[in-house]
């Protein structure tokens, strides 16, 4: 069973207002190989907003296989099917908390990716300080932190 990372967050219109009864829509797309083959990896996840515009999707954690390169799309509609937001390039690193050094070892792919400056990673902590801490060579522009508490 492949690595899941649950990912949450509240849609808000342009006014910061709560948006409920909205959609959030994630695919991923992008190829791997298993067994000398190549196949494609595809998945679409939905998940409609509550009164307070919170919504929580599970998705898979990218690079499953030898050499995967796949990445996440996270959109968001508003209740008339409006689109509201659009994350492009996700690459999810990790359902546990955040450990550059340890990713980087599971897989040259992993390493490439985790090191793209084009890909956007979804950082997993329990507090912000966590990601702070981290050397500056080891943070981008583009992350997108996921603070869980403790």
């Amino acid at each position: 069973m492949p690595n899941k990372a649950s990912v949450s967050g509240i849609l808000v219109d342009a006014t910061l207002s709560p948006i409920a009864a909205g959609k959030i829509v994630a695919t991923l797309n992008g190829s791997d190989m298993f067994e000398g083959g190549l196949r494609i990896v595809t998945q679409k996840v939905e998940a409609t907003t509550n009164q307070s515009g919170e919504w929580s999707v599970d998705l898979i954690v990218n690079g499953e296989g030898e050499a995967a390169t796949t990445s996440w799309t996270i959109e968001g509609y508003n209740q008339f099917v409006v689109k509201v937001f659009e994350s492009k390039s996700l690459f999810i690193a990790s359902p546990l908390p955040v450990s550059l050094g340890e990713l980087e070892k599971t897989s040259g792919q992993n390493q490439k990716a985790a090191k793209d400056a084009g890909a956007a990673r979804l950082l997993v902590v329990s507090r912000f300080a966590e990601y702070e801490e981290l050397p500056a060579a080891q943070k981008r522009h583009n992350d997108i932190i996921l603070v869980k508490g403790d």
